[in-house]
């Protein structure tokens, strides 16, 4: 059975896949479609960089760091993807 610390990763790993998608899919100007997806993607990791960039000698610091930097990868990584699916679902198909 998974633990809820198990299945987080993954879920916050697939919101951010469909979050890219419908950004794609909403009619918005292109630089509002960034500066919303850049917010998305910087804000949960500002949770663990933050603390560890304020006391950097403190027990945690390191882990905190390493894991708010894989999590702003991780989130552009998926985001990027979300963006992918949604472009290549649009795209006009090629009849054979």
């Amino acid at each position: 059975m998974s633990s809820f610390g198990q299945i987080m990763p993954y879920l916050y790993m697939a919101i951010f896949v469909v979050i890219g998608w419908r950004l794609y899919v909403i009619r918005w100007d292109w630089r509002l479609k960034a500066a919303s997806g850049a917010a998305m993607v910087i804000a949960p990791p500002l949770l663990f960089l933050l603390p560890a960039l304020r006391n950097p000698q403190g027990n945690f610091a390191g882990w905190l760091l390493a894991m708010g930097i894989g999590m702003l990868v991780m989130g552009a990584l998926c985001m990027g993807g979300g963006v992918l699916a949604g472009w290549l679902r649009a795209r006009p198909r090629k009849s054979s």
